[in-house]
Parts: structure tokens; sequence; C-alpha cells
């Protein structure tokens, strides 16, 4: 982890202005460098992580922070870390244009370690991402079904995570049957990384507000909407969002059916679904994998 961080630093460089405010988003957005970590264990399926691997680890935080803070321009003021996003102290300009930066710093560091097998693979995760952003604000939340959801996760959060597994093939010096597999490993790691993540708050009245608010693509709100409400429930619900709402009491009421139809276990079964996935990527792959096996088990994401 230390070793992330000075990299992170290193990269960001040290002359822009805001260094630290851009720091503690990075860390805030990307769920403790999880994307990073993710890299180093898939690198060490082929050899001792070095100081390479860590930059490429770097550039998939800096990514995701980037297509977070064009995301989250209207965002609320807290979050429920109650950390506050850079736009509450730039504002969004200032918001969009250190996006920015952050992509064009990714590649400034990608470009400076001459693997374009890397290169290659990393620019079509920045790309998937824009198409994923792109897809998910072209249709309203309330109408994504479970389907569409991980059309767009795919696209917009796994996508990195495979691209930081085919990256460590690459790296390792791996043929490319290797690399795709591996992708494909970390696709299906990522989509239950974000499942586990949306299930942390479920139950979180405020959260789920915000959610509501925003608009955002959420996963509990796809499986309830289409998977589990009967068909009057759901339109009662539909009506509820598409006019103006009383949102203390669409909040309460969206998380007594969260409960209801136990959403929380059948989030966790998808979840535990695409690490089964992963596994059997892992599974075929003609190498030794005890070391990034634990990061199948549902409790270790």
């Amino acid at each position: 982890m230390e070793k992330i961080k000075n990299a992170l630093k290193k990269n960001l460089g040290k002359s822009i202005p805001f260094l630290g405010e851009i720091f503690d988003q990075i860390f805030f957005a990307n769920h403790h460098f999880s994307r990073s970590l993710f890299i180093i264990q898939c690198a060490k399926l082929f050899r001792e992580p070095d100081h390479k691997i860590i930059d490429v680890g770097t550039t998939l935080e800096f990514l995701h922070t980037a297509s977070t803070l064009h995301r989250h321009l209207d965002e609320f003021e807290n979050s429920r870390l109650h950390k506050r996003y850079v736009k509450n102290i730039l504002g969004s300009e200032a918001s969009v244009l250190i996006g920015d930066y952050l992509l064009s710093i990714s590649f400034k560091v990608l470009t400076r370690l001459g693997n374009l097998d890397i290169l290659e693979c990393v620019s079509l995760a920045t790309k998937n991402i824009s198409r994923g952003q792109v897809l998910e604000i072209s249709k309203p939340n309330y109408l994504a079904n479970p389907k569409y959801f991980y059309k767009v996760i795919r696209l917009k959060i796994a996508g990195l995570y495979g691209a930081g597994a085919q990256s460590a093939a690459y790296w390792g010096e791996a043929s490319h049957e290797t690399a795709s597999k591996l992708f494909s490993f970390g696709e299906h790691y990522g989509i239950a990384f974000q499942l586990k993540k949306d299930l942390e708050t479920i139950f979180d009245k405020k959260i789920i507000l915000q959610k509501l608010k925003n608009k955002e693509l959420w996963s509990p709100l796809c499986f309830l909407m289409h998977d589990c409400l009967n068909e009057n429930e759901s339109i009662e619900i539909l009506d509820k969002l598409k006019k103006n709402f009383d949102d203390k009491k669409l909040s309460e009421e969206i998380c007594f059916q969260f409960k209801k139809y136990e959403l929380n276990k059948k989030l966790q079964i998808e979840a535990r679904r695409e690490l089964r996935k992963a596994e059997s990527f892992l599974n075929n792959l003609e190498m030794d994998t005890t070391n990034i096996e634990p990061l199948t088990v549902y409790s270790n994401i």
C-alpha cells in the first residue's frame, strides 16, 4: 500500500495546485486502491512485482478517479464517508479539468513504460469507460433492468480490473491467450466487486435517497424493479419516480421493499456467481494460480 501511495504521488507531479485534495479524491474514489492491489496480485503469477507494474496500477486509479469526477458533477455535498468531492472545493469546471489531467498523465506513464500491448489494453478500457458512461445516462435509472446494469458496469467498472489482469500478463511476457483469459477473470471479479460494494449501503436510507436524486444506475434498484416487484408495485413506484416525489417517504418505501424481497441475499448470490465465472478462467490457465485463487472468495473482495 505504501509503494502504491508513493507511486501515485510521484506520477501526479509536485507542481499541480490542490495536490492534497486530488490525492484525497483518488483515495476516496478508488476504495483503498483496489485496482492497484488487484494488478499486483495478478503480477505475482509471473514474478515479483516491480515499480513498472505498480505504475500501471496507478494509471488504473487515475482513470477511475477521472471517470468519477466527470460523472458526479451534481453529487451531494457530503458523501456517505463525510468526505467532500473535489468539485465541492474547486467547482465543477475544475473537476472536469482535473479529470482530464488525470487522463493525460495516465497515458504519459504508460507511454514511458514502452509496452505497446499494455498501452493498447488500457486505451481500450478507457474508451469503454466513456461508452459505459454514455450508456448509463441514455436511459432513466428506474427503467434499467439487470441485463442493462451488467452491460454498463462491464464497460465502466469491471473493464479496468480486466485491463489490470491483462496488463499483468503482458508485463509478465505471457501469451495473448493467457492475457485474454486473465482479462475475463478480472472482468468477472470487477462485477462481483461492484455488486458487493452496492450491498454495503443497501439499507442506508440516506444512500437510497442519494441514488434516487442523482438518478444513478444502482444494482439494488435494477433488481428490485425488474426481478422482484409485482406489476402493481412496480407501476406505483415508477409513477413516483417519474414525478416529483416525497424524498424521505420514497426512500423509506424502497428500503422496506429491499428488506421484503431480501435484495441483500439476491445480490450476494449474483456476486458469488460472478466469482465462480472468474474462477473458471483461472482454472483454464496452464500455470499455478494458487496465490490469487483467494481473490475468488466472496469474503476476500
